[in-house]
């Protein structure tokens, strides 16, 4: 078993599609099944269905579909766009996924284990793969605070992870991350989410190593996004060692499925059977703010240093210097001040103002989180309580749908999303102190000397 895609680098998908094809592994496209430990547990806490084999297998059909047709995978993974035409996608045979499925676990007792191997063994039978010649599955986890599900169950797992030079890595990251809420969530929603955007980041970047402590370091491994331009074929080689498997030229193919792949849209760059040179761009240079630079270098002084980052601001580990780092911590980092000026901005009040307007008196559809594991499961969506309507919400829900609201409902539905939207701002401070929190936490990890910084394949 490889735990794969934690780290708070970038990359994982590529880095995957050039693993998919392989003859010796297990693997499904992309992280479908990122998911599935959190949807295990619902089904079985909830007590929603059957618990038999035969009820998890249905309900498991119908929640991951996209396992079988990848047209069906929502967001923005490209994989409705395989292929030289970038029209094609991944169609399993669903009758002999779920026969061999049952047929496998009809003798077995339930458990999350059994079932997640269970499920790559009938895809990759149902794909016609020589499943006599697997010797690894590769799990696309993706989610750094899922990693104990895995370790529980399969203590002796390997890990490969993803890092990257954090100073190009945490515009781009954060952008994405604002562009995804933009598209995905009602407008008032985004606006709502807006305010801890930054902190949800800053978390992703100082805690996802961190989830991998108490695995053995020499089960652990993490690619730098860079080799991935620089050095591949010696990359996928130590991969390649790593896994105990033999390598194969299909190793240095972008795919999935056997089928080209162009890449994620919601990195805001075009289609591209390659990695993406902006990655290795030095572009960040003019686009950080000296102090973020200087706290991005301060906190990852060792991580720069093992992954042969050149240092330009914090170069020395001098005691002025942190102290200054110590203070710049606690005052509000770029991307925070940003966020603060689009919540006063009086354009950003205007359209918020619109988007509720239009929700209120059903101009545009009011978006609803409760059937997409996205909003319940992602881990920086857990807490938000996406997946639950509102009262507010469901009242006027209830009356557009009856193409009738009564004004009461509508009047309602705005006063409280303005409220919600004063909240925001007044939470600001709070969403600050909570990333300096996390950071002077992080530094303390520093000042010890035992961060999680794994070796590099």
């Amino acid at each position: 078993m490889v735990c794969f895609g934690i780290g708070n680098g970038s990359g994982s998908k590529l880095f995957q599609a050039y693993l998919d094809e392989h003859p010796e592994i297990y693997m499904v496209p992309v992280c479908q099944l990122m998911y599935l430990y959190p949807h295990w547990n619902e089904w079985r806490d909830e007590g929603r269905i059957e618990w038999t084999w035969p009820a998890i297998v249905d309900h498991f059909c119908q929640k991951h579909a996209s396992l079988l047709d990848s047209s069906l995978i929502p967001g923005h993974d490209g994989m409705a766009n395989l292929g030289e035409t970038q029209q094609e996608h991944i169609n399993i045979d669903a009758d002999r996924f779920r026969a061999f499925l049952l047929n496998l676990l009809a003798d077995e007792a339930v458990s999350a284990r059994t079932f997640l191997l269970a499920a790559h063994y009938a895809y990759a039978f149902a794909r016609g793969e020589d499943l006599s010649r697997k010797k690894v599955l590769v799990y696309h986890l993706h989610v750094h605070e899922y990693v104990h599900y895995v370790r529980e169950d399969f203590p002796d797992m390997q890990v490969i992870g993803f890092v990257r030079d954090p100073r190009s890595n945490l515009r781009g990251r954060f952008r994405s991350n604002v562009e995804v809420d933009v598209e995905k969530l009602n407008a008032t929603d985004a606006a709502f989410r807006l305010r801890r955007t930054f902190l949800d980041h800053w978390h992703f970047h100082l805690d996802s190593l961190e989830r991998l402590r108490g695995t053995p370091a020499e089960r652990i491994r993490v690619v730098r996004h860079e080799d991935m331009h620089f050095r591949l074929e010696e990359l996928m080689h130590a991969t390649a060692d790593f896994l105990g498997i033999a390598y194969d030229p299909c190793m240095q193919r972008i795919t999935f499925g056997g089928l080209k792949w162009w890449g994620a849209s919601h990195y805001g760059m075009k289609p591209m059977n390659k990695p993406n040179p902006s990655t290795v761009s030095d572009k960040w240079k003019q686009e950080l703010a000296p102090m973020d630079w200087f706290i991005l270098e301060g906190l990852g002084i060792r991580y720069c240093k093992k992954y042969s980052y050149d240092l330009f601001r914090y170069t020395a580990d001098t005691a002025l210097n942190r102290i200054l780092l110590v203070l710049a911590l606690c005052l509000p980092m770029r991307h925070e001040r940003w966020i603060i000026k689009q919540y006063v901005s009086p354009a950003y009040i205007a359209k918020f103002w619109h988007a509720c307007i239009d929700e209120a008196w059903g101009k545009v559809p009011i978006k609803e989180y409760r059937y997409n594991a996205f909003y319940r499961h992602k881990w920086y969506n857990q807490g938000t309580g996406l997946h639950v309507i509102p009262w507010y919400r469901h009242y006027l829900i209830a009356d557009l749908a009856r193409g009738a609201a009564a004004p009461i409902n509508r009047v309602t539905y705005v006063a409280m999303s303005v409220l919600r939207y004063i909240g925001a701002i007044a939470s600001l401070p709070v969403m600050i102190g909570k990333r300096a929190g996390l950071s002077l936490e992080y530094y303390r990890h520093i000042r010890k000397k035992d961060e999680i910084l794994p070796e590099v394949l």
